[in-house]
């Protein structure tokens, strides 16, 4: 993983990152959707809705910084989503889901102090809000 600023902001600590947190974003998706078919818990089904839509949003975000980049992004699913769907009962499962948040939080706080790409930043601190707000709606 990447731990030095300056490696962080360079052209190939970024582009791991960006490809990191899309396989990050596409399990949390894939992850949402399916434990969303499996509840019919009126609260679990609200959070659940609004954890897709902004996984969703935030691989599109992305996506459009991989674009900006001149970069191919990967077609991988993240290590996340099998570890979240062996969590059994749902509710652990989503208290698991908020640390896969908390983990994107601190990612993208950890790069947006230093990044100087006025279009990535932006991008991504769209992406730290949904974050910021889909864990806040777990935790509350």
């Amino acid at each position: 993983m990447i731990d030095s600023a300056n490696l962080l902001h360079s052209a190939e600590g970024q582009a791991e990152l960006l490809q990191t947190l899309l396989s990050a974003e596409r399990a949390g998706a894939k992850v949402a959707g399916e434990s969303l078919r499996q509840t019919s818990d009126p609260a679990q089904r609200q959070l659940l809705q609004q954890i897709l839509k902004g996984e969703g949003d935030s691989c599109l975000h992305l996506l459009t910084c991989l674009k900006h980049l001149g970069l191919e992004p990967n077609r991988e699913t993240g290590a996340f989503y099998a570890k979240a769907m062996a969590i059994e009962p749902l509710e652990e499962r989503l208290l698991f889901v908020d640390r896969g948040q908390q983990w994107v939080i601190r990612r993208l706080r950890d790069f947006l102090p230093g990044c100087q790409d006025a279009l990535i930043k932006g991008e991504l601190e769209q992406m730290l809000r949904i974050h910021e707000e889909n864990s806040a709606a777990a935790q509350g």
